[in-house]
């Protein structure tokens, strides 16, 4: 059935889109318990036909406790769009991420890890609602944003439990003065995110 330009399935409006990722992870043993840890992430979600965007619950974020841990859940990008007060759900199209981590044993079940993370989301296509935050080739790489942390790992067997604590350093945007480093060392620029096993 057509309705208004749009089809719909029993009266309701079915979203069209393709969407993928890659999601490459590193594990290199230093020894008995201290690892070195990568990942690389890679996501495309492309709304087609009955659709101009991606359904809300299939797009890309970043931030919150398994990815982009200096910034909370939702809350950084899509490009260099420049959050306000108004809380909105800062989502995207596309992402690409990296992410580091040294982890090392402290005592018994208490492990430690340092890391770093830096990548971000964009929209495919212009939207209103984000302002520069669409991708383009010769300006993502100055939107990538990056933070750095350490966090404390409890592996009671069965299940580990994760406290992370990290810093965001490096914004997407630039702020009033210029620069879109956050060295101030203020409260607001550390983020606290609380897991249920490893981050990748």
């Amino acid at each position: 059935e057509e309705n208004e330009g749009h089809h719909e399935l029993f009266g309701i409006r079915y979203a069209q889109y393709v969407r993928g990722n890659f999601d490459f992870r590193q594990h290199i043993l230093i020894n008995n318990e201290t690892w070195l840890v990568f990942r690389e992430l890679i996501g495309l979600g492309i709304p087609y036909g009955n659709s101009k965007d991606m359904p809300f619950e299939r797009s890309f974020y970043a931030g919150g406790a398994n990815g982009m841990r200096g910034w909370r859940y939702r809350s950084l990008g899509p490009g260099a769009f420049q959050p306000s007060e108004k809380r909105l759900e800062q989502i995207g199209d596309m992402q690409l991420e990296v992410n580091a981590e040294f982890r090392f044993p402290i005592y018994d079940i208490v492990k430690g890890a340092v890391f770093v993370d830096a990548g971000n989301v964009w929209t495919y296509s212009p939207n209103e609602a984000f302002p520069d935050g669409n991708f383009k080739f010769n300006t993502f790489y100055k939107q990538l944003a990056m933070d750095a942390g350490f966090g404390l790992r409890f592996d009671i067997k069965f299940i580990v439990l994760r406290a992370d604590i990290a810093m965001a350093m490096l914004n997407p945007y630039r702020d009033e003065s210029g620069s879109r480093w956050r060295f101030n060392g203020k409260y607001r620029n550390w983020n606290f995110n609380i897991g249920i096993g490893y981050p990748f």
